[in-house]
């Protein structure tokens, strides 16, 4: 058994989770204990999950792994080793999203990084280019908090970022342009091959107050990248399109915890558009205007 921080909570683990940080040494109850045991298949062939009566999820990614969420308990089916990454990415992915709905927390589906003093977070749709993003905004030596799921718990009303791991994945188009040889690197496959980048040294489990949250939409063709601030009910709509597979989590937390986040969110935190070509044509150009914004006081 090994105790790793993930989102705040000391999670224990009868698997091997390397890309998690380890729990700091302080004494704390476990919140979440992971270990391997039969989880039978949906039956439902047009589902991927399930929910049951007594709260817990049933979560079919076959053929690399099955996996039974509750809030303080995650349990993992796969006949892949135990070494190999891919159903390690699917529990700090899909399972970690749940297991985020099962414990009161609404994530947002996106990338977290901290710019100096500021902790900000690029959300968006899947294959809208977050993680791509983040690891170019990781080159320049800013620090990466969350991947994807950016679980936010309300500390006195305000939001709050629970680090994930300090791990990236980038499919191969992104590596190129970021001229990342992927040698060395973990591949796993998800939709498409994926590579995991690793996250500096500076990774701090520690929760993080939300500063500014940026939100990507493809710019027309000749339009040029651009942030553009947003607030109130535009804010709050579009906050309400960015959280993590709300396909589940809406089965499973109640609308008023929805219209609670979004409202905390769009009143404590700074939003804006993230208008960026599609392919990242201007991706040194965008970067810099993320850093230049996220700085301003």
């Amino acid at each position: 058994m090994i105790d790793y921080s993930i989102c705040g909570w000391r999670v224990r683990s009868e698997l091997p989770l390397p890309e998690a940080a380890p729990w700091p040494d302080h004494d704390r109850p476990v919140d979440v204990q992971i270990g391997a045991a039969p989880v039978p298949a949906i039956s439902n062939k047009n589902r991927y999950f399930q929910t049951t009566q007594d709260g817990q999820v049933f979560l079919d990614l076959s053929p690399v792994a099955r996996f039974l969420v509750a809030p303080n308990n995650i349990l993992v089916d796969t006949s892949y080793p135990l070494e190999a990454p891919d159903w390690r990415v699917r529990l700090l992915g899909p399972a970690l999203g749940l297991l985020c709905y099962l414990r009161g927390i609404v994530p947002l589906h996106a990338c977290s990084l901290r710019i100096g003093t500021r902790t900000i977070a690029i959300a968006g749709q899947s294959c809208t280019g977050k993680s791509t993003l983040a690891a170019a905004l990781m080159r320049r030596n800013h620090v990466l908090v969350t991947d994807d799921i950016c679980a936010i718990a309300l500390h006195d009303g305000r939001p709050t970022v629970l680090p994930s791991f300090p791990a990236v994945k980038l499919p191969t188009d992104s590596l190129n342009t970021l001229d990342i040889n992927p040698n060395g690197l973990v591949h796993v496959w998800l939709d498409v091959d994926k590579f995991l980048l690793p996250g500096s040294d500076s990774f701090d489990p520690k929760p993080l107050p939300l500063n500014t949250i940026y939100l990507i939409e493809d710019a027309s063709e000749g339009y040029q990248p651009a942030i553009i601030p947003i607030s109130g009910a535009d804010a709050f709509e579009r906050l309400n399109e960015v959280y993590y597979r709300d396909n589940i989590g809406r089965l499973i937390r109640p609308a008023t915890d929805w219209f609670a986040m979004a409202t905390q969110l769009a009143h404590y935190v700074t939003v804006r558009r993230l208008v960026r070509r599609p392919c990242f044509a201007f991706l040194k150009e965008l970067v810099e205007l993320i850093e230049a914004d996220a700085t301003v006081d």
